[in-house]
């Protein structure tokens, strides 16, 4: 029978024999290193695959659209890159010359969630990432750029580039930020300066008058870039024209006289009759914003009432606009006995019908007009009247100031 104290000293000595046996486990692993204290199973990881490091950053959102992408790997090299958002818009971009690097050359669009897909010469699924762009703004925190200038037309050496926005631009700091969307090419080159006629209109006109066969070419790049805190540019606009004849006309009040020259010399004067001095003609330079074959000329559009003593509604031939407050180049055969001797149209300059149709065949949009010695000045903004002030004066109303032209 087995007593209480043997079975004490047998169970003493299993546990002995025990902790002899995992004392022994944990000794060398046999190649003569010594143990670690570590007794979690470690798994020997896959070969890493390459890195994709992108800007904007992976789930970056109001991104600008203006924001270049650029993006590249760590190791073996790209074979194809796929940039397109949500709405399938593709974005075009090129291969750096290391063959790990990519940068794009195209601008997104508002509103997009894009995917970035790489796909590298080692194989193995395609490395991607996404982020978004701004959402499309609204008429009110956006603005759009037109101009009444056209592709492939001819101008007068006084033309400037006009460029007509949606919306007021007011700080200077916004008007800064849009002047330097603009760019300006000129065969030949010439100095300029952009000038805010107002806070929806700007023009660029040359510190001198643009050279006769000039080529002129006008980019706007303002779509996806800030304006202003909230406020995008919504439009990109290229414009190529040129310049033709270099044609200068010369009204004189006190002389009734009006002369036209063209390359430097006079080619015609003629009689003329200018405003009276009720309704005097604008000193200043202006250029031919327009012009048509016959217009009905109404009073009551000034502000005149047609049934007053001096209202009228009359057709009129030949029609060249000068400003916007009506005062014209035009036919006006009921005043040819005052033409070169006395003033009594209401504003414009009154020529004969033979005189009217020379000058409406030869005149180009853009020639500049000159009147002298009337009782009052044309204002900026009343037509392209930018020539009335010296460059210097013109510089006051940019934010870069002047620029030469890239040829």
């Amino acid at each position: 029978m087995t007593t209480p104290a043997l079975r004490r000293a047998v169970a003493l000595l299993v546990a002995l024999l025990t902790t002899a046996l995992v004392a022994a486990g944990c000794s060398s692993s046999g190649d003569g290193g010594s143990g670690g204290g570590d007794s979690k199973p470690s798994t020997s990881p896959s070969p890493d695959g390459p890195k994709l490091t992108v800007q904007p950053a992976a789930n970056a959102t109001a991104v600008s659209p203006s924001d270049p992408i650029t993006l590249s790997i760590d190791k073996d090299t790209i074979s194809e890159v796929s940039v397109k958002s949500d709405k399938g818009d593709a974005v075009e971009g090129a291969v750096g010359a290391d063959k790990r690097s990519w940068a794009s050359t195209g601008k997104l669009s508002f509103g997009g969630t894009y995917t970035v897909s790489v796909t590298t010469t080692g194989g193995g699924a395609p490395l991607t990432s996404k982020f978004s762009t701004v959402p499309t703004p609204g008429a009110d925190s956006s603005v759009r750029a037109s101009s009444p200038l056209g592709d492939g037309k001819t101008y007068g050496v006084g033309m400037p580039i006009v460029l007509k926005l949606s919306r007021s631009v007011k700080s200077d700091a916004a008007r800064t930020a849009y002047e330097k969307m603009l760019k300006v090419s000129s065969e030949p080159p010439t100095t300029g300066a952009w000038g805010w006629v107002s806070s929806t209109e700007l023009h660029f006109r040359p510190s001198e008058y643009w050279a006769a066969g000039s080529k002129v070419h006008v980019a706007v790049d303002s779509a996806g870039r800030q304006v202003a805190d909230g406020v995008w540019g919504r439009t990109d606009m290229t414009i190529d024209y040129k310049i033709g004849t270099d044609r200068r006309l010369v009204a004189d009040s006190s002389t009734h006289t009006m002369k036209v020259s063209e390359n430097g010399s006079v080619v015609k004067s003629m009689p003329v009759s200018l405003g009276k001095p009720k309704y005097p003609s604008s000193s200043g330079t202006m250029v031919i914003i327009d012009k048509r074959r016959e217009a009905m000329f109404d009073s009551s559009t000034y502000g005149l009432a047609v049934d007053s003593p001096d209202g009228y509604r009359t057709k009129v031939e030949y029609p060249m606009r000068l400003t916007w407050g009506g005062e014209f180049i035009h036919s006006a055969p009921w005043s040819v006995a005052q033409q070169g001797n006395t003033n009594v149209s209401h504003g414009c300059i009154n020529v004969s019908e033979d005189n009217a149709i020379w000058l409406y065949d030869r005149l180009q949009v853009g020639d500049p007009v000159t009147v002298k010695n009337t009782e009052t000045t044309v204002e900026l903004g009343n037509g392209y009247s930018d020539w009335t002030l010296d460059f210097e004066d013109w510089l006051e109303h940019s934010k870069t100031g002047a620029i030469t032209t890239t040829s």
